[in-house]
């Protein structure tokens, strides 16, 4: 299996294709099972899945400093120089887009060009507040179960799929889950955004109530942006609408790549 150790942690990861390297970052404890619907998008570029700490077949037990936003992007960056990659586009879904967005902040260098999908540069509005709150406490309760039946169910339509996510995110560590709740929703980045130099792609569900407040922070706030809404879906886009998030990675990465 493809792992890169860092310290005393194995990170696993998946690569497929060549090309303009493309990485995937997911939300917590869904692990890279989470874009299987982008896999398709090798045909044109390398893209590189990353399971994050307490996810899929990576290492499950890290201290809390491990899981903070910043730290993670490290990872993230650790792992590139590990596989030899210079710079790739660094793609983030939901929370997975505060990782992606402090990779591209404090790695400007390696970083080609930013995608957050539902992505949100601080947790300030009720709805995201009462969701992150929600769960840090299902993770302080140890409420595991839950999660495995929550997010795949949120996520996917087939009972298969729903269930090779749930057999990973029932063998998380429900302290760690906790502590990347709690990272994520400490997390600011929005006056640093006008600090981003690449180009930018913010996409967003229509029935997106949790993450769309936050469109105009990033119109406000950098230079080089498009925001493209895809209607019918909330904020699963990568999985209920894997079709259409394809096409728009695509068209905006020829555009610029």
């Amino acid at each position: 299996m493809p792992y890169v150790k860092l310290d005393k942690a194995r990170i696993y990861y998946e690569i497929y294709g060549s090309g303009q390297p493309l990485v995937f970052v997911h939300p917590p404890v869904m692990g890279q099972l989470t874009f299987q619907s982008q896999r398709s998008l090798a045909k044109h570029y390398q893209v590189i899945f990353i399971d994050l700490f307490n996810s899929g077949k990576s290492t499950k037990h890290v201290s809390a400093s491990e899981v903070e936003v910043p730290y993670l992007a490290q990872m993230i960056n650790n792992v590139l120089t590990k596989m030899n990659i210079q710079s790739a586009v660094i793609c983030g879904y939901s929370n997975g887009g505060s990782v992606a967005t402090e990779f591209a902040l404090t790695y400007p260098a390696r970083t080609d060009g930013l995608i957050l999908i539902g992505g949100f540069p601080e947790v300030s509005s009720f709805l995201l507040e009462k969701e992150f709150k929600l769960g840090i406490w299902a993770a302080k309760k140890e409420l595991l179960a839950l999660f495995a039946l929550a997010l795949p169910k949120a996520h996917f339509r087939s009972k298969r799929e729903q269930k090779e996510m749930g057999r990973w995110i029932k063998r998380a560590d429900a302290n760690v889950l906790k502590d990347m709740y709690e990272a994520g929703e400490r997390y600011v980045a929005t006056e640093r955004l006008k600090q981003l130099s690449v180009p930018v792609l913010t996409i967003y569900g229509k029935r997106d109530l949790f993450s769309t407040p936050y469109i105009v922070y990033f119109l406000q706030e950098v230079k080089q942006i498009d925001v493209v809404i895809v209607s019918q879906v909330a904020h699963q886009v990568p999985t209920k609408t894997p079709e259409e998030c394809n096409a728009i990675i695509h068209q905006w990465m020829v555009r610029h790549f």
